[in-house]
């Protein structure tokens, strides 16, 4: 069962996509704060097969946090959820690690499908 980190400051957000993946097949651990979810992956990174990042969080940002999973586990996939998407934003997000972006709002086909494409 592949297993899901969802980074996110809004409860609803974690919640709603909890309950997709968890339905999916997937088995969910979320954090509300980049520092909490870099922890995790800290005390171990083959925990978890992709990452969900919010891209503004208080505190860390989700760059920020970003950054840090590819220091800690270069080869986790990881997928930035944001409000804004540009194509320079895109560019930038995979130039700096991601393996994709999802735009809010999203469906829960669109979130299995992100999820999906970043476990190939």
């Amino acid at each position: 069962m592949p297993r899901i980190l969802i980074i996110d400051d809004d409860r609803h957000m974690r919640t709603a996509c909890e309950r997709v993946l968890t339905k999916a097949g997937y088995a969910v651990t979320c954090c509300e704060a980049g520092d909490e979810g870099i922890r995790k992956i800290k005390d171990g990174p083959e925990v978890f097969d992709a990452i969900l990042l919010d891209q503004l969080m208080p505190g860390m940002s989700g760059m920020d946090v970003l950054a840090q999973i590819k220091i800690l586990a270069p080869e986790l996939p990881v997928i930035i959820i944001t409000g804004s998407v540009t194509e320079e934003f895109s560019a930038e997000i995979l130039q700096k690690g991601a393996d994709g972006c999802l735009p809010k709002p999203f469906n829960p086909e669109e979130l299995r499908t992100a999820v999906r494409k970043a476990l190939e």
